[in-house]
Parts: C-alpha cells; sequence; structure tokens
C-alpha cells in the first residue's frame, strides 16, 4: 500500500539459458566461444551473472500519488484532509527470482523489498488558516511461490510511519504533529503473463491485517486499534530494454491503489477503545500511477 498498502511489485519473469559454445558448421569438432555483443536488445542474448537459476533486479520506484487521509486521528474525531497536488513517493526496490524446476508448476519463489519515502502538503484550510503537511515512509517485505506458469501466492510485511504537521498561521497557536503507525503482514495474488517478445502484463492484488497507532491527546483518546484492514492492488506493462554486457534493462508502467481502514469501536482493541455506538472508521487512501526501472543481473 508510502504508507501502502502496500507498497507491492511482484513480478515473475522468464528465464533463459544460452549455450557458452557455437559450433561452426565447418568444422563440428572444434567449438569455439560465441561472441555476445555489447548493446543488444534480444531478451535471449544475455548470459546472467548468477547463472540461469536465480535472477537479481535491482532498481528505483517512483509512485506519484494523491493521498487521502486525516491530519489526526482519534477515536471520536476525525479530519479528513487531501493532497493538493500528487506526491512523489519513491525509492528503492530489490528483487530476487529462483527458477526451482522447468515444469509449469511450482517452478519458481521470489522475494522482494521495496522501500518509499516522501512529503505531501494539503489543501485544506482549517479555521485557525494552518498549513497542513505530513512527511511518510512505507516498506514492504514479500516472499512468493509461482504456483502454476506465472501465477502464484505470496505474503509479507507492510510499515508506514506517518507524521502529521499542524502549522497554524494565527498568532498566539503553536505547531503540533500528529505521527502513527500502521503495520503487520499481508497475504495476496500476483499474475504474470508475457505478451510479446519484449512486453509482459503484471498484476497483484492484496489484503493486509494491521494494527494502528496514532495520536493521543489523553490515555482515554489514544487512536489505537488492532483491527485496520488493508487492500491494494497494481496493474501493468514489463517492457524489457536492451541489454548492457551481461546486465538487462526492464522499465515498468503501471497503476497501483491502496485503501487503509481503521475501525474505531465494538472490534477495536488497545488503550483508548471506545464502546460501539461510538465507532469512528477511518479511511486512509492512496492512489495513482507508478514506474519502476530495474537493473537485471
Amino acid at each position: 500500500m508510502k504508507g501502502i498498502l502496500f507498497s507491492f511489485v511482484v513480478i515473475l519473469t522468464t528465464f533463459t539459458f544460452t549455450p557458452a559454445f557455437a559450433r561452426d558448421p565447418g568444422s563440428p569438432d572444434q567449438p569455439e566461444v560465441s561472441e555476445k555483443p555489447l548493446f543488444s536488445l534480444k531478451t535471449d542474448d544475455r548470459e546472467s551473472i548468477f547463472g540461469d537459476r536465480f535472477t537479481l533486479k535491482a532498481g528505483y520506484k517512483i509512485w506519484v500519488a494523491k493521498w487521502q487521509a486525516q491530519f489526526s486521528a482519534t477515536t471520536t474525531a476525525q479530519n479528513q484532509v487531501n493532497t493538493d497536488h500528487p506526491m512523489a513517493l519513491n525509492g528503492p526496490t530489490v528483487t530476487g527470482l529462483l527458477k526451482l524446476r522447468d515444469s509449469s508448476w511450482f517452478n519458481a519463489a521470489f522475494f522482494n523489498f521495496v522501500w518509499l519515502h516522501d512529503g505531501a502538503d494539503f489543501a485544506e484550510q482549517r479555521d485557525d488558516s494552518s498549513h497542513i503537511f505530513a512527511n511518510r515512509r512505507d516498506y514492504s517485505f514479500t516472499a512468493g511461490l509461482a504456483v502454476w506458469e506465472g501465477f502464484g501466492v505470496f505474503g509479507g510485511y507492510y510499515n508506514s510511519r506517518q507524521e502529521f504537521t499542524n502549522q497554524p498561521n494565527l498568532p498566539g497557536l503553536g505547531v503540533s504533529r500528529h505521527p502513527r503507525l500502521v503495520e503487520g503482514p499481508i497475504v495476496g495474488v500476483f499474475g504474470n503473463a508475457q505478451a510479446s517478445e519484449h512486453i509482459g502484463l503484471y498484476g497483484n492484488l492484496a489484503l493486509a491485517m494491521l494494527s494502528f497507532s496514532g495520536f493521543c491527546p489523553s490515555p482515554n483518546s489514544c487512536a489505537r486499534t488492532d483491527s485496520a484492514q488493508g487492500y491494494m492492488n497494481e496493474v501493468g506493462v514489463t517492457i524489457q530494454g536492451p541489454r548492457v554486457w551481461r546486465i538487462g534493462t526492464e522499465l515498468q508502467l503501471g497503476f497501483r491503489a491502496q485503501i487503509i481502514q481503521k475501525n474505531f469501536g465494538i472490534n477495536a482493541t488497545g488503550a483508548g477503545t471506545p464502546n460501539a455506538s461510538n465507532q469512528q472508521p477511518l479511511l486512509d487512501v492512496t492512489y495513482g500511477p507508478v514506474f519502476t526501472i530495474h537493473a537485471v543481473f
């Protein structure tokens, strides 16, 4: 969902192997080393640094997203705010893919790590003409298994740390900060299909079981609950770029969205839990296009 849900990119690629030796038709008994071009657009013209069973991808992700959240969230009130312009959650991502077998069933496993960070300004102005802005840092770690072809399941952990700042413009009013943390396990499904030699399609859908802890103006009104749910999905295309030496390149273009619902009421646990009649479900929504560039080793 930056704070992703999850942030989550889960991609499986086709592993290919090119023999290191090619035989001259005129000299069948004299093998010679084939010359690989330094620069190539062919996807099967690369000998992986880690062999034909393991592939490592190191990249950078940018999520240009609108964010709807609450700058302060308690068990009895909420203050909904929306970014006045899209923010760019961005950061590194690392993916490892291991080919397990040549069969279509249970043929590959993977792990993925994503770290995203950015700040945001919000358009809403309160009665005191305050300026509301926030810093947000998301990270996720997932691992999964391809059950059939490029379709499979994954699980992992999501963590989003946010700090909202309310800076009043009226004299005599001080700056207030409202930190919160959303974290917990995630599970999901993913799919990957190759459309052509250079273009593939990907998608994933995840559910997160989260805990939420927020600003505590007093011990009896702490915004805490273990009954937060997260939903996220990402769909897009993967474009395989040129190979330089033994390193491939890859560009992903997609759309990513996540919703986190924090339930305060009869299903909530933790300090400051209100009764069922005082339930305050709070929604944290982030959505927008996402871009990722990878170096493929």
